[in-house]
This record gives structure tokens, sequence and C-alpha cells, in this order.
């Protein structure tokens, strides 16, 4: 009797132990690729996005993403979006499964007009890089299932581009997560995707 209730106390503590360990503060070490898709005005844009982040001690971290998008904005021809972001983030309000952070990001967009990629022809291009900010929240709210919020402005010349997201990671491993992303503001849309985490 005392050596069944022995092994059933360490195997549920065994278990527990396994638990916890998932359920660490949110990494910010991580790489990541997503399928993109936005909508503006009445344009539908859909593409991919990479990003990689790494932490730098034990408040700060620094990322940098890149994505091309494309979308049909009339009957002559597409609009490919060239985006690329940097950022220095601080974390603070940090606890066992809770992290949130700000800081300063620059972003870099390319618009070329045209057929495309795919086409024989350019109609033109532009292109802008300025500077902005970001805040969000990150929480471990199940060993496996992690919620985070943001939101993002950059101030660039013509107009701003201010937007707000509502995320989730389902962690499949320890290091391997599935990804879901609610984009609003200025462009609305959605993104999912895969994050390994290290």
């Amino acid at each position: 009797m005392k050596i069944k209730s022995l092994v059933i106390a360490t195997t549920l503590a065994l278990g527990a132990t396994a638990t916890t360990a998932m359920a660490e503060t949110p990494s910010f070490s991580y790489i990541e690729g997503r399928y993109v898709e936005m909508d503006e005005a009445e344009t539908t844009f859909d593409g991919y996005e990479a990003e990689v982040s790494g932490r730098l001690g034990n408040y700060m971290f620094i990322s940098g993403s890149y994505g091309e998008t494309s979308g049909n904005w009339s009957e002559l021809g597409n609009v490919d979006l060239d985006i690329a972001t940097g950022r220095l983030g601080f974390i603070f309000g940090q606890d066992e499964r809770v992290a949130a952070y700000v800081g300063p990001q620059v972003s870099y967009i390319q618009s070329t007009y045209g057929l495309g990629s795919d086409g024989d022809w350019e109609l033109g291009d532009d292109s802008t890089t300025d500077w902005g900010a970001f805040a969000g929240v990150r929480a471990m709210i199940l060993p496996r299932v992690e919620i985070n919020g943001e939101v993002s402005y950059i101030d660039f010349e013509r107009e701003s581009l201010t937007s707000y997201t509502a995320g989730t990671r389902i962690y499949l491993t320890p290091n391997l997560a599935a990804t879901g992303q609610l984009r609003m503001g200025d462009l609305d849309g959605f993104a999912v995707g895969l994050n390994y985490s290290f």
C-alpha cells in the first residue's frame, strides 16, 4: 500500500515538473516563418514573412523581419510590397509566465507597380524608410499555450501606419510552435506560421 502510494505520488510529481518546465517565460530568441494576408482599401495582399529575434542579456532583445506580399490593384497590374523592419526591445514587468516589452523600430517599404515579379514590365516603384515604436505583452496561459498582443506605429513621410495584433503560439514541442495572428488597424489581415525558439 505504501509503495503504491509512493509510486503514484512520484509519478504525479514528475508530471507536474514536466508541465512546469513548459510554462517558462515566453522566449525572445527564435526564428519564425509566416504566411500573411492583409487588406488595404479594395486590394488584398498575400505573401510571406520571416523573422529572427535574439535576446541581449536579461532585459533587451533585437529582431529583424522581412516580408514580400503582392496584390492586384487594377486590371492592368499588381503592386508588390517588400517590407523590412528592425527592432530594439526593452523587456520589463517580467515574471515566470508574463513579459511586457517596448522599444523603437525602423521600417523600410518598397512598392513596385506593374505586372509583378513574374511580368515583363514595371510601371514604377517607390520606397521609404522611417522610425516608429512598438509595445506588447506576451503570456503563457497554459503550459503549451501563449497569447500575445502588440501595438506598432511607424511615421512615414506621406502617412503613418498603426497596427494592432492579437495572437497565439501553441507549442507542439518545447521549442516548436504553431502561430496565429489577427492584425487590425491601417492594414487588416492575419498570419499563420511556425516558430522555433532557442
